[in-house]
């Protein structure tokens, strides 16, 4: 009779487990018809031809939904664009300022109340104001009054050569090599009274901390008082701090010390193939990286507003997506607000929800980086072409936008794991 009630239990276990089994293969089947679906529709986008390449990536906190390359990331050669393509993602990577903001103040090297003043190699005073101090979070959330003038975006943009052959587009904003100076010494001539490059145009009347002015040199100047605070340089900062530990391995501030082999070429339309350049203010806007390991930093901001975070403590991923901005600091006519260097904007894109994270543009770049907090769903859209020279651009880009959030939503459910039975 034992025996028999154990054979009983053996066979219960063994339908039980060859049930669970079945299931597990069915979610997986459905998820794969999920994304098999979502590819088709994609490279029906791809197919029309007005971008050249693109990579898409979905991710909720237990890791990548889904994330694939499009297209080209150089069509001399026909090399497609994939998940582990690189290329810069302009003012996303202003995020990254925000978490370092706070690392550092973990580490007692700052406060973000605390003037800037107090940091810098250099002072930086509004004209209008000069008894107001300007602090660290008045940079983080643009109300510091410091303004992108024209001085700013006419010097930025840095070429990596001097001559280019006549089907390489060159931007007459865009200056050659030997004008690559140390980002703090830009900073200094825009900002001091003496500097070479400063006007009364990089500031604006308000006071400081009285309005939100979106603002990439202010941004850059927080990244500077990061730099002075800690005694370390802003990219081994945030390479220390946050591309070694995501394990962003194709990630960085320089060509030089990635495999070019996997970097894009930028574009002004499918046709118009633009120079080579790098970002002089590069925190603001010069991180180069990959849908891949972009998803990671996402992966890492949903787990640090749900508490679960790896990078910093939970009392500062509490600050860091806290509203920062008053009723009578917003920009009017709008439904956003502005966290540490986070958007918490609400139709990005077309989006009717609200949403956290941050875009950019830059010549030949247009990005998106979002995650819906109610749902946990993150969205990322990278591009290697210009919206300026293709109007067809944008709507595409929302186009994508849109199909992957639909998608998303569907594959947003607790992923199967399959065990041995």
């Amino acid at each position: 009779m034992k025996n028999f009630y154990t054979l009983i239990l053996i066979f219960s276990i063994i339908i039980s487990c060859k049930q669970q089994k079945n299931e597990v293969t069915k979610q997986f089947k459905d998820l794969s018809s999920l994304t098999d679906s979502l590819t088709k529709n994609l490279n029906t986008i791809k197919n029309k031809k007005n971008i050249v390449g693109f990579s898409t990536s979905i991710v909720n906190q237990n890791g990548i939904l889904y994330n694939k390359g499009f297209g080209f990331s150089n069509t001399e050669n026909q090399q497609e664009y994939t998940e582990n393509t690189i290329q810069n993602i302009a003012s996303i990577s202003k995020t990254l300022i925000g978490i370092s903001l706070f690392k550092a103040q973990e580490m007692g090297k700052l406060k973000l109340d605390d003037p800037v003043n107090d940091y810098l190699p250099f002072n930086v005073v509004n004209p209008t104001y000069p008894n107001t101090p300007i602090t660290i979070r008045h940079l983080s959330t643009h109300t510091s009054t410091i303004m992108d003038s024209d001085n700013f975006w006419e010097n930025t943009y840095i070429l990596k050569k001097k001559d280019h052959p006549k089907n390489v587009s060159v931007f007459g904003y865009m200056k050659p090599p030997d004008s690559k100076i140390p980002f703090g010494d830009f900073l200094k001539n825009l900002l001091t009274e003496k500097g070479s490059l400063y006007t009364s145009d990089n500031f604006s009347k308000e006071k400081p901390g009285q309005k939100f002015s979106y603002s990439n040199l202010g941004a850059t100047l927080c990244a500077l008082v990061i730099e002075s605070a800690t005694k370390t340089s802003y990219d081994e900062f945030t390479r220390e701090n946050i591309l070694i530990p995501l394990e962003m391995n194709n990630s960085g501030w320089s060509i030089e010390v990635l495999d070019s082999t996997k970097i894009s070429k930028l574009y002004g339309n499918y046709e118009s193939v633009l120079a080579d350049y790098s970002i002089l203010t590069y925190p603001d806007g010069g991180l180069l990286t990959s849908s891949n390991d972009l998803s990671k930093l996402l992966i890492e901001f949903i787990k640090g507003y749900s508490g679960n975070g790896t990078l910093l403590h939970k009392e500062s991923y509490k600050r860091l997506f806290e509203n920062q901005l008053s009723e009578s600091q917003m920009p009017e006519e709008t439904e956003a607000n502005f966290g540490i260097f986070l958007d918490f904007s609400k139709g990005f894109m077309g989006d009717d929800v609200k949403t956290i994270g941050h875009s950019g543009g830059d010549p030949g770049v247009v990005a998106g980086m979002f995650f819906n907090p109610k749902t946990g769903l993150g969205r990322i859209l990278i591009l290697n072409t210009d919206t300026d020279f293709d109007e067809a651009i944008t709507p595409q880009f929302k186009e994508i936008w849109s199909t992957i959030n639909k998608y998303g939503e569907k594959l947003n459910v607790e992923k199967p794991v399959a065990k041995k039975t």
